[in-house]
């Protein structure tokens, strides 16, 4: 089993913003299309920090985001929020993860 999974996704995103924001990326393979960013990463334990720094400070003034960090192995979820300038991260129980969709 891989130590951790990441998913996010991140609107507001200029091609130069992107490649700016590539220098911080943790990631192997990414998607970016049309001002959005796509991760979906299962590997080794990263810090996703400074990727997160970036994003907030070089996405549009309207651009959103949110990044999922699945520790598999402590059974532990981060969710980050991102806004233009900052994010917040929330601890989450993983067996509530769909709580609000029912």
């Amino acid at each position: 089993m891989e130590a951790v999974r990441v998913y996010a996704d991140v609107h507001g995103l200029s091609p130069e913003a992107f490649e700016e924001i590539r220098r911080f990326m943790p990631f192997d393979q990414v998607v970016y299309k049309d001002r959005l960013l796509n991760v979906d990463f299962e590997g080794h334990y990263i810090d996703v920090e400074p990727f997160l720094d970036a994003v907030a400070r070089l996405m549009d003034d309207d651009g959103w985001g949110k990044l999922d960090y699945i520790d598999q192995i402590d059974y532990a979820l981060t969710r980050y929020v991102i806004k233009k300038g900052e994010w917040k991260a929330k601890k989450v129980l993983v067996d509530n993860v769909l709580e609000g969709m029912n």
